[in-house]
């Protein structure tokens, strides 16, 4: 198997649980995270995490360049999307989706001016109806 391959696999297995999650996000932020669960369509699970910055940090928009560095080459895109022209809550959003074969993952950047804050999300959703959604 070549190394490219080895270390999508690799990327593929790490991110399959929400300490998956945590770990590579807490690796390229340095930041301490909030974690959660949540339950979505079908009675399937949303496990998620995100990192905290000052509002409109430099650093923030440098780790999400980081987290999705390896995305693109190792997972189809599932959606892009940015907040649109009419935006009442976060105050600019960009959200990025990829597909792994069981789940979907989401990474997202939202400014909050009323928290004063910019958080990087990075989200892990088992797939509603079939094992790979992007098919």
């Amino acid at each position: 198997m070549p190394a490219f391959a080895q270390a999508c696999d690799a990327l593929e297995e790490q991110l399959n649980t929400r300490d998956g999650i945590s770990a590579y996000l807490k690796q390229d932020t340095s930041r301490e995270l909030l974690c959660a669960v949540a339950l979505i369509q079908n009675g399937k699970t949303s496990s998620f995490c995100y990192a905290m910055f000052d509002y409109r940090s430099p650093d923030a928009h440098t780790a999400l360049v980081r987290l999705e560095a390896a995305f693109p080459d190792c997972f189809p895109t599932r959606a892009t999307s940015g907040a649109g022209e009419v935006v009442n809550h976060p105050d600019s959003f960009d959200q990025k989706q990829f597909c792994t074969p069981e789940y979907d993952l989401s990474l997202s950047f939202k400014d909050k001016a009323t928290l004063s804050q910019t958080l990087v999300f990075l989200r892990l959703d088992e797939s509603a109806s079939r094992p790979n959604s992007c098919e």
